[in-house]
């Protein structure tokens, strides 16, 4: 095991309030809000509700995520990430935002059993974030890798932040029930996740070394409960 595996992320293990950027992404995350709501008020009419939970839902996880400094779409784990993957990424998922909406609005238009499967989207997408959230605050509580990957939710999955950002990928078309935001998830988005998970992977094993190698033994990258 390397010396950069005895410490979790060290400089960012202070539990103090940082109120400079707390106002600050407080500031943001209602401005957008309110920005969101008459956006769709105006473009969508009857049907605002859902893209308005949607956006609300979003912003208030990117906003969480930008207060603790982590990486929106990785897991926080690997600091020095690949740059081409964490800006095909990003660039991906920030065009889903656009296309998503644009497909459910001015595109196929395409409405199939409305709003099931839109509210469907709705609690995926949820979960999603939940799920990157609650790996986040164990990232944040767990000072060493041996201690992290003893905890939840790394005891159901190696990549958990990786599994609700695999949530999140596929929850967005099912809002906007948007046939060609699905498209570019399974041709671009998964493949994109494929090789940062992978990427991932091979950094832990050699910066954290038998640990890790141990550890991806026992643990799958797909979720199993047992009874």
């Amino acid at each position: 095991m390397s010396a950069q595996a005895g410490v979790l992320n060290p400089e960012k293990k202070s539990s103090r309030i940082r109120w400079g950027r707390l106002i600050w992404t407080v500031f943001v995350v209602l401005y957008l809000i309110n920005f969101t709501k008459n956006l769709f008020a105006d473009v969508a009419g009857a049907r605002a509700a859902i893209p308005v939970i949607y956006f609300i839902l979003w912003i208030l996880w990117l906003g969480i995520e930008f207060y603790f400094e982590a990486q929106f779409y990785q897991s926080s784990l690997v600091p020095k990430f690949n740059s081409l993957l964490k800006a095909g990424f990003a660039v991906y998922f920030y065009a889903l935002q656009g296309l998503a909406p644009w497909d459910w609005l001015g595109g196929t238009k395409i409405n199939l059993i409305y709003p099931v499967f839109n509210m469907l989207g709705l609690l995926i997408f949820a979960l999603g974030v939940a799920i990157r959230i609650w790996a986040l605050v164990a990232i944040r509580r767990n000072k060493t890798p041996k201690e992290l990957l003893a905890s939840r939710p790394w005891a159901f999955s190696r990549h958990p932040r990786y599994i609700g950002m695999f949530l999140i990928m596929f929850a967005v078309p099912l809002v906007f029930f948007s046939p060609w935001a699905m498209l570019a998830t399974v041709v671009i988005g998964l493949p994109l996740w494929y090789l940062e998970v992978r990427f991932e992977e091979r950094k832990l094993k050699k910066e954290w070394g038998q640990i890790y190698e141990n550890y991806c033994k026992t643990r799958p990258l797909v979720p199993r409960f047992k009874r």
